[in-house]
């Protein structure tokens, strides 16, 4: 009785497996024109080094330490900034040279320039400006120039100037000790 039983369960059972395997096959080939386009696909692969793309800088990010700075002229600002290369390898010769302005004034370089980079490659830069004396001495932001001449032939349009969040306050010491 038992072993009737079983085989009754059994051959109920490979019948719903059965039916299961021939509604999925026959939904599988009604399917086959019904790819989606999204999820299955995905762009040709472009050469992102290739020498006719070049190198396109864009300045992610500009920091100082904190909210701002106290500072006064004759003393260095030193700026971190994140660049990335979204265009092709930089084979230029030298290093990438760096502006640095707060307010209307170009500030003295010091430490102003970094490696180039390749395809794709990004990096954090720490960078050295001395404020000059006769600088006004209103608070302002820092704003970064990679490459302002273009003398590394550069190609996009990626950012190339971003200001600082944080203001850099330039205080008079002779101001305070009245």
């Amino acid at each position: 009785m038992v072993k009737v039983r079983m085989k009754k369960i059994l051959s109920v059972c490979l019948l719903i497996i059965s039916l299961i395997s021939i509604t999925g096959m026959v939904l599988a080939n009604e399917n086959l024109s019904n790819s989606s386009q999204v999820i299955f696909t995905f762009p040709d692969p472009a050469p992102v080094s290739s020498a006719t793309i070049g190198h396109d800088y864009v300045l992610q990010k500009v920091s100082l330490t904190g909210d701002y700075a106290y500072t006064r002229p004759g003393r260095c600002l030193t700026p971190r900034i994140i660049v990335m290369n979204q265009g092709g390898d930089d084979i230029a010769q030298g290093k990438v040279p760096v502006e640095a302005w707060l307010g209307d004034t170009l500030l003295i370089p010091v430490v102003d320039s970094f490696p180039p980079l390749e395809a794709g490659k990004s990096a954090m830069i720490d960078l050295r400006y001395m404020i000059p004396h006769g600088i006004p001495l209103l608070p302002d932001h820092l704003t970064i120039k990679i490459d302002p001449w273009n003398t590394r032939d550069e190609k996009g349009t990626g950012v190339n100037e971003k200001s600082s969040v944080a203001y850099v306050v330039l205080r008079d010491d002779d101001w305070a000790k009245m």
